[in-house]
């Protein structure tokens, strides 16, 4: 897992030996903050072997709980609670945004696990993107 968290962070990332696709996104998405949200966003990027736990350590939520209500992905009842889920080539992203400024952009690896409920939950709410 890859917490970004400040502009330290962004731009070491942009030199780790990274996905291509993903290193493409980073790219992008960081260059495209302005500088009035620069220092409100993060960025967490969740890979194969990450845990529901491990994204809760890192960002205090999960995409697989609707937290006003404790619903689960897969039970009567859950609803989308992010603003943005897109499905891009290898990766599928989150965008959750808290009030105004603040925003959590959660970057999920897809992979070929079935069995997986966050790769399900992607699947089965995202956007088709061309990038």
């Amino acid at each position: 897992m890859l917490h970004l968290y400040d502009r330290a962070s962004f731009a070491r990332a942009l030199t780790l030996d990274l996905d291509t696709n993903l290193h493409r996104l980073l790219a992008e998405r960081i260059g495209a903050l302005t500088e009035d949200l620069i220092d409100y966003t993060e960025y967490l990027v969740v890979q194969r072997g990450d845990t529901e736990a491990d994204i809760i350590r890192h960002i205090g939520l999960s995409p697989l709980i609707e937290p006003m209500d404790g619903i689960r992905f897969g039970e009567p009842g859950f609803l989308p609670h992010w603003d943005y889920l897109a499905a891009h080539d290898r990766w599928f992203e989150f965008i959750f945004t808290f009030g105004s400024a603040f925003a959590y952009i959660v970057l999920v690896q897809r992979t070929d696990d079935d069995d997986d409920p966050l790769q399900q939950l992607c699947l089965s709410f995202s956007l088709i993107s061309e990038a």
